[in-house]
């Protein structure tokens, strides 16, 4: 938090650095690209999460009206051993999970046109989110590899607000702060054990659906240009 407080503390900056005669913001139908940052996203358990990182596309239809299409990727992966012994002789076994989220959230943003160099705007977004869970376990003693994959679908709706600040023609910078629903279908998935020559698939032996509403604001800093 203290991270976005700074950020917020140089778009104010800029923004009242007076107005220039230039119009810095884009002109109707512009494209826009931009990467964003989510300090909070990755990092609580609580309320609705994005991506820690993003990406986006925009089209500048007026000075009012843009179209969005924000596009989110998260990879988290762990890896663990365990020590115990048998007949007393020291094995270790590993374990490694990767947990891959991806989201596509079109949407719409409405901007109040005052200023010059600074685009304050309210919007929402609907989109889907994929999860996929594999977790990997090597037992050294056993010879023995498990691999448990499970797939995930779900969607999400979140309302926006946020401001661009234009530093110069083509380039600008923002922050962006989100609540919204989410829901996720987790699969059974399958599991596979691999023990010398043998190899059996089965079924996962459960599936969850969870369903989040975020009074959680999510502080998002961005980086875009415009053509």
């Amino acid at each position: 938090m203290k991270k976005f407080i700074l950020a917020a503390a140089v778009l104010a900056a800029f923004s009242t650095s007076g107005v220039a005669e230039n119009n810095y913001k884009p002109e109707a139908m512009s494209v826009a690209t931009e990467i964003n940052y989510s300090f909070d996203g990755a990092n609580t358990n609580e309320g609705f999460q994005l991506p820690e990182y993003g990406a986006k596309v925009r089209l500048f239809l007026n000075d009012n009206w843009v179209v969005r299409l924000n596009l989110g990727l998260g990879v988290d992966t762990q890896k663990g051993t365990t020590y115990y012994e048998d007949a007393n002789t020291e094995y270790e076994r590993y374990n490694k999970t990767t947990t891959t989220t991806f989201s596509i959230m079109p949407g719409f943003e409405y901007h109040f046109n005052k200023f010059d160099r600074i685009s304050p705007y309210v919007g929402a977004e609907l989109g889907i989110r994929t999860l996929s869970t594999k977790n990997v376990t090597e037992d050294e003693h056993a010879e023995s590899r498990t691999e448990d994959k499970t797939p995930g679908l779900g969607f999400a709706v979140n309302a926006v607000s946020g401001v661009d600040v234009y530093l110069c023609k083509g380039l600008y910078v923002g922050a962006e702060l989100g609540l919204g629903y989410e829901m996720m279908n987790v699969k059974r998935g399958t599991s596979t054990v691999e023990q010398g020559n043998n190899k059996v698939e089965t079924d996962g032996s459960n599936s969850t659906k969870a369903g989040e509403f975020g009074f959680h604001v999510t502080p998002t800093l961005r980086i875009g240009w415009f053509f």
